[in-house]
C-alpha cells in the first residue's frame, strides 16, 4: 500500500489548526542538529577536545574506560563523573582510579564549561526554523483552549530565545528575577480551584527541558548545607556552581520535585488524559526511560494520537526511515510514523507515492521525498501551509548540515 503525502500534509494541518485537542510537541536532538549544534556523539568529542590539560584528558579517558554500556556519551560519562564525585566526597585524600576527590571535581566543572560552551547558541548564524515556529505558535496561542505544552532534550537555548524574539509568552517551570527558583507546584497546576493562585495563564505555551539546560544551576543556599536548582545566565566560572543537565545524580539524591522528574511526570500527565495530538520531530526513540512514558501513554489513552516525523537514516545519497522505528508504528496504531521515504499510518507500512501536486506542495515534499521529517521543513510547512507564506525549502542544504557535507 502507498501513502498520498498530499492528503497527509491536510491531515496533519487539521490536527495543528484543531483548538479543542491538547497539543503538544517533543523535540529531540534534530531540531538543534539542524541549525548546526552538535548531536550528542559530537558533543562528547568536542568536551573531550576542550578539556584544558592532559591530566583531565587522561582522567577523562580514565572514565571513559570503566564505562560498560554501548554508548559512552558525554551524558554517560558525566553521570559516571558524578558517581565518582559523590563517593570521594571532593576530599584530596580519597582517590578512585588514581583520580583524587579534588581532581573528580575540577572535572566535573571543565566538562559543565564545555558543554556550556559547545551548545551556545550566539554562534548560530541562522536562527529562521526555531523564529518561524515560534511565530506560528503566536498567530495561534490565544484562541486555544488548552496552551501548547513544548518538550524538548536540548540544552540550549534556542526555544527560548526564539520565543522571547517573537514575543510568545511561555512558562519553563522557574519563578523569579534575580536567580528564578523552581516551582514544581506551578508545573503540576490544572484546573481546579485550588491552583488558580500558582497557575501560569493558560494561554501560556509550556516549555519543558526533559534533560536539563545550560542555564540551570546548582547552588548552595546562604548556610551551603543545601543545594537548590535555579535559572541562572553568564557562566560557570564562580566556584560551586554547577550546571544541572541529564543525567545526574544530584535530581536524585535532593528531592523528587527537581525538574528532571517533574517534567517526566508532566510529559505522562499531558499524554495520558482526554484529546490529545503530539507531534514528535528530531527524535531518534533512544532514550528508554522517555520511550516507556510515551509507549505507555499509547497503550492506555486511545485517544492519543502522536505524529513521529523521523528524518531517517543516510543510506547511499538517500535517507530511509530506520525498520526499528517503522516497527513501533506497526504495534501502535495511534501512532503514526512518517520518514523521508516511506510511512506508517494506522499501523500499515507504505512507500510513498511518487507523484503529488497541489498548494505550497514544495513546503513538504521535493525529489520523491517527504521533507517534513527535517525541522527546518516542519516550521516552513507551519508558516506556508498551515497559514503564513516564505521562501522554498532546499532539502540539499539539510542533508549537507546533518552529514558534514558528505
Amino acid at each position: 500500500m502507498a501513502h498520498n503525502p498530499s492528503r497527509v500534509a491536510h491531515e496533519l494541518r487539521e490536527h495543528l489548526a484543531s483548538d479543542k485537542r491538547k497539543l503538544g510537541f517533543f523535540m529531540g536532538a534534530g531540531t538543534s542538529m539542524a541549525i548546526g549544534l552538535p548531536g550528542i556523539e559530537k558533543l562528547t568529542e568536542l568536551v573531550e577536545e576542550a578539556l584544558p590539560t592532559d591530566e583531565l584528558k587522561s582522567n577523562f579517558a580514565k572514565i571513559k574506560e570503566e564505562i560498560t554500556v554501548t554508548s559512552k556519551n558525554v551524558e554517560v560519562i558525566l553521570n559516571r563523573i558524578r558517581l565518582i564525585r559523590e563517593l570521594l566526597d571532593d576530599k584530596e585524600e580519597n582517590a578512585h582510579n588514581g583520580i583524587t576527590g579534588l581532581s573528580i571535581k575540577n572535572m566535573d566543572h571543565e566538562v559543565c564549561k564545555a558543554i556550556h560552551k559547545a551548545v551556545d547558541t550566539s554562534e548560530v548564524v541562522n536562527k529562521d526554523s526555531h523564529i518561524t515556529f515560534s511565530k506560528w505558535l503566536y498567530s495561534s496561542y490565544a484562541r486555544r483552549s488548552n496552551p501548547v505544552e513544548i518538550f524538548t532534550t536540548n540544552y540550549d537555548l534556542m526555544f527560548e530565545e526564539a520565543m522571547e524574539e517573537s514575543s510568545v509568552p511561555y512558562f519553563d517551570g522557574f519563578i523569579g528575577t534575580i536567580n528564578p527558583f523552581f516551582s514544581p507546584e506551578s508545573v503540576e497546576a490544572d484546573n481546579a480551584k485550588n491552583h488558580q493562585e500558582i497557575k501560569p495563564p493558560s494561554s501560556w505555551t509550556r516549555l519543558w527541558k526533559l534533560h536539563g539546560s545550560v542555564n540551570w544551576f546548582l547552588k548552595p543556599d546562604a548556610t551551603g548545607s543545601k543545594k537548590k536548582v535555579i535559572r541562572g545566565c553568564g557562566s560557570l566560572d564562580s566556584t560551586g556552581k554547577e550546571l544541572m543537565i541529564f543525567p545526574s545524580r544530584e535530581k536524585y539524591l535532593d528531592s523528587r520535585k527537581l525538574p528532571f522528574i517533574t517534567f517526566q511526570d508532566r510529559l505522562r500527565k499531558f499524554l495520558s488524559n482526554g484529546e490529545v495530538v503530539l507531534f514528535i520531530t528530531g527524535y531518534s526513540f533512544l532514550d528508554e526511560h522517555l520511550n516507556e512514558i510515551i509507549f505507555q501513554a499509547l497503550r492506555s489513552n486511545s485517544r492519543l494520537a502522536v505524529n513521529a516525523l523521523v528524518f531517517g537514516e543516510k543510506e547511499g545519497d538517500s535517507f530511509k526511515l530506520p525498520e526499528k522505528i517503522a516497527s513501533l508504528g506497526m504495534e501502535y496504531r495511534n501512532l503514526s510514523v512518517y520518514g523521508p521515504d516511506k510511512a506508517v499510518i494506522g499501523g500499515i507500512l507504505g512507500e510513498w507515492e511518487k507523484s503529488t501536486s497541489g498548494p505550497n506542495v514544495d513546503s513538504y515534499w521535493e525529489n520523491d521525498m517527504l521533507t517534513l521529517v527535517d525541522f527546518k521543513s516542519f516550521s516552513q510547512y507551519l508558516e506556508r501551509f498551515v497559514g503564513f507564506g516564505s521562501k522554498a525549502f532546499n532539502l540539499s542544504s539539510v542533508v549537507s548540515n546533518l552529514t558534514g557535507g558528505e
